[in-house]
């Protein structure tokens, strides 16, 4: 449970984290991530603080105490589950962005402590990145409670599983399950609602500075774009989306959260930040080393939605050297117009050149499969390559080399 102060700016309370050892092997220690951090790192004045831990002990920070390595205080068995608990308290920096205040309004990106993943590669802790996204976890059940001003409303991952006032205060209950992070918003937003043709609510909200008409519309596009990436991939799962509208000048024009996203007012940002819902929030992956994964996808999606056959910007490599399958480690020494190029442009032009190699109805396939291979689960590049091939019917090696996306 967080409780804010009164702008919503401010939140303080506890959380608790519980987890099965799913392995053969007695587990002692794990690590956690607190994304808060990135900018600001550890000094005196952190965003994120954790304290007061039950269950275990912190034993070292790393990547500018956004990772946090905590050793149990007994080893747990195999087939066993236990849980740690600790205070958390945030403090959301003023600044456009995803974690940050904007104007008046709130926007709590990725601050709930949640667990790293450990794969083949060992434990994953990359960096934060300013552009792009580092995140990478895995589908847990989120109960979460928001003690808030009645004046704020908390658009949020998940649904609303009940709300109480007090005074002048609103405690709201959030259920989501099946998700890889919660996050929310807070502020004296308009809001409007509707039920898209396949039954999926859709929440709407936006500030004074956004138009009343602009945004409704907004939400019954959204609402499009939900039945219509259901009907193609397969159908969106959760009761409910909720859909922030807002501007966050240079920053981004948009941000990707399970049930949750922040939009910039136009079509084609929505447009994409609902397709993540499918490439990201439902099939997973590594964002920060494999970053064309969800988001060549996800611009693709978009296009498409939008009616275009063909790429919507030119499809020629702007350095010898750019590599789609580069990691957010090699982006963030070339910079953020070789990522873009890269895993937006050059990853669009590749998926619509996929969908002329293999013809529309393969493609859809192809789509189809790996949404059902990796619902709630994490792909990789390899995946992607493996389930092309099946609907292909033959090698499809030398598409891989031309598009120089062959790293795994």
């Amino acid at each position: 449970m967080l409780r804010s102060d009164d702008t919503g700016h401010s939140w303080s309370g506890t959380e608790k984290i519980s987890f099965a050892n799913s392995g053969t092997v007695p587990i002692t220690e794990f690590w956690i991530r607190l994304w808060g951090n990135g900018d600001a790192g550890c000094g005196a004045t952190q965003p994120e603080r954790i304290s007061n831990l039950s269950g275990g002990s912190i034993a070292e920070t790393e990547q500018k105490c956004t990772a946090f390595r905590i050793v149990l205080d007994s080893a747990l068995a195999p087939g066993a589950r236990t849980e740690i608990g600790f205070a958390l308290a945030i403090d959301v920096p003023v600044r456009a962005d995803r974690f940050g205040v904007n104007g008046v309004d709130t926007y709590v990106g990725d601050a709930l402590a949640v667990l790293a993943v450990k794969d083949e590669h060992g434990w994953e802790l990359p960096p934060y990145v300013d552009f792009g996204e580092s995140f990478y976890s895995l589908t847990a059940d989120y109960d979460v409670t928001l003690d808030h001003p009645a004046t704020l409303q908390v658009p949020s991952t998940g649904a609303i599983a009940g709300e109480t006032h007090e005074g002048d205060r609103v405690v709201t209950h959030i259920s989501a399950p099946k998700v890889r992070d919660f996050s929310w918003s807070a502020g004296a937003f308009h809001h409007a609602s509707m039920t898209s043709a396949t039954g999926v609510t859709i929440d709407a909200y936006w500030p004074n500075s956004e138009s009343d008409s602009n945004c409704q519309s907004l939400m019954r596009y959204a609402a499009g774009a939900i039945d219509a990436y259901s009907a193609r991939y397969g159908a969106y799962p959760y009761p409910r989306f909720s859909i922030v509208f807002d501007e966050f000048g240079s920053a981004f024009d948009g941000m990707e959260y399970p049930n949750y996203v922040l939009s910039s007012a136009s079509e084609g940002a929505v447009a994409h930040e609902v397709a993540h819902q499918w490439w990201f929030a439902l099939v997973g992956d590594d964002q920060y080393r494999h970053p064309w994964l969800d988001e060549a996808f996800a611009e693709y999606s978009a296009e498409e939605f939008q009616g275009a056959t063909t790429p919507a910007h030119n499809c020629d490599w702007i350095a010898s050297d750019e590599r789609m399958d580069a990691s957010m480690d090699t982006y963030e020494k070339t910079g953020d117009y070789l990522y873009h190029d890269a895993v937006y442009h050059e990853g669009t032009c590749m998926l619509f050149d996929l969908e002329h190699t293999l013809g529309r109805d393969a493609m859809d396939r192809m789509l189809r499969g790996l949404f059902t291979k990796f619902e709630y689960g994490v792909e990789r590049p390899d995946d992607v390559r493996a389930m092309a091939q099946s609907v292909a019917g033959r090698d499809l090696s030398a598409f891989w080399v031309k598009w120089r996306n062959t790293g795994d």
